[in-house]
């Protein structure tokens, strides 16, 4: 679950994909158009070690480190343990993460195509607190190395660029990185958690045993795939799920974009994910060409799965508002998002800025994942400096149905994030948050009466070599 991990190729959900492959400052609302294209993405490897003297063979590398670390005060309302007491996690608990990432990438251009291929590895500890982050999911400080990306491909150059484009076809096998529709539903193929340590992080996002085949053209993309992805949960036990599904997205020149997707998920070990069908629909723009600044954007995923008796619904709606002209460039932002008792979140990721897909450093992050959850969300920011983004995002978090959560009132919490996006240089990169979360009285009720207003600072920095 990478929490800041570039995409562009989670964290910000307010980051981009650089040149570098590092997280950038929140430039863009996840209406943006494109600011995340579907597809596989390639890990960063910015140094070439070799490049044949046609230039058609070269392999390349490049190292990159994370740091996180966090203090909270009453993080979970005063318990000492995570939601429904289920899991310990001490009443304040700090904690640190450190991650280093190598990669290697290298590629073959020929006259039927281009041949590519990559690895990238991971070595994750976490430290401080025994149960590890403030949910409990990495205890005893976990120090573990894991292959996250080993792939092959072709994409087919100037075979059809008199028709379809150049490169409009890809194919690629192995384990790696894909995403569409902004990572609201799928983005992410492994959860850090149990052993290999970094939650927060989380420097893992490649999907196991891939086959995907895509296509690029004349403002279209398609994607045809097979995925699998996994979930450590200690004592040496992995979850697994298998999906098979189709995307494609359509761009409208730089106003609009539009995209549908079905999935289908098989030959799991969490029981309502085996046989379920997933519809996913999709928009997002500048509706208006006399308001530049105004940005629409939605989704809308809907869940079946008769032999688990799910039928379940997601979608948000948001209106983004860009005063371009203004010193300091301010935008305000408005969401709605509604998410049915037992809908599953797949495997969404942390992309294009704070609060997708992960709302609230607090509630979001930590106690509930965007399931039976109605969430208002107002954002508003400045960036006084290019280098430079801070902002102040508030939440307000209610059950979709209290009886589904046993509980007597729908109202769980409030939360205020205030945070800061820097960009030192072009390959460092530091980000801080400073989050208070205020419960309802159906966090009383779910955290046995303790209802003590939860506070958090964290700092999170990428180095990239």
């Amino acid at each position: 679950m990478n929490r800041h991990v570039p995409i562009r190729q989670r964290m910000p959900s307010c980051l981009l994909l650089g040149a570098a492959m590092l997280p950038l400052p929140a430039m863009a609302a996840v209406t943006d158009i494109g600011y995340v294209d579907a597809g596989i993405k390639p890990p960063s490897a910015p140094h070439t070690l070799y490049e044949s003297i046609d230039g058609h063979r070269f392999v390349k590398a490049g190292l990159t480190l994370y740091g996180f670390g966090a203090v909270t005060d009453d993080v979970n309302f005063g318990s000492s343990y995570g939601i429904d007491g289920a899991v310990p996690t001490q009443q304040d608990p700090a904690w640190w993460e450190a991650v280093v990432q190598p990669a290697l990438t290298a590629g073959w251009h020929t006259r039927t195509g281009t041949f590519f291929t990559g690895v990238q590895g991971s070595y994750n500890l976490t430290r401080g607190s025994r149960y590890g982050d403030a949910a409990g999911a990495t205890p005893g400080h976990p120090e573990q190395a894991r292959l996250d990306r080993a792939y092959v491909g072709w994409r087919s150059g100037d075979l059809w660029a008199d028709t379809l484009g150049k490169d409009a076809v890809t194919l690629s096998f192995g384990d790696q990185k894909f995403i569409f529709g902004d990572g609201f539903l799928v983005g992410d193929g492994y959860t850090d958690t149990g052993r290999y340590a970094a939650y927060y992080i989380g420097p893992s996002e490649g999907f196991a045993d891939t086959a995907i085949v895509s296509l690029d053209s004349h403002g279209w993309h398609g994607d045809l795939f097979h995925l699998e992805t996994h979930q450590d949960i200690g004592e040496d036990e992995v979850r697994k799920t298998r999906a098979n599904g189709a995307n494609v997205d359509y761009t409208w020149r730089d106003r609009a974009k539009f995209g549908a997707a079905y999935l289908h998920t098989y030959n799991s070990d969490i029981a309502t994910r085996e046989g379920m069908d997933i519809y996913n629909l999709r928009a997002k723009g500048q509706p208006l060409a006399s308001v530049p600044g105004l940005a629409l954007g939605g989704q809308w995923v809907h869940e079946t799965n008769q032999e688990q008796d799910i039928d379940e619904t997601g979608w948000y709606l948001q209106a983004t508002y860009t005063f371009h002209d203004t010193p300091w460039r301010p935008q305000v932002l408005y969401r709605r998002a509604e998410f049915s008792e037992r809908y599953d979140t797949l495997f969404y990721d942390f992309a294009g800025g704070w609060g997708n897909w992960f709302m609230g450093e607090i509630v979001g992050e930590y106690m509930l994942f965007n399931s039976n959850l109605d969430i208002d969300m107002l954002k508003a920011s400045i960036k006084p400096r290019e280098d430079l983004e801070t902002g102040l995002i508030g939440y307000r978090f209610r059950y979709h149905d209290r009886d589904a959560a046993s509980a007597d009132d729908r109202d769980f919490a409030r939360e205020l994030n205030l945070y800061a996006d820097w960009m030192v240089t072009e390959r460092f990169f530091v980000s801080a948050i400073y989050a208070v979360a205020f419960p309802g009285e159906g966090a009383d009720e779910r955290f046995m009466g303790n209802d003590d207003t939860a506070q958090l600072f964290e700092v999170f920095a990428s180095y990239s070599f």
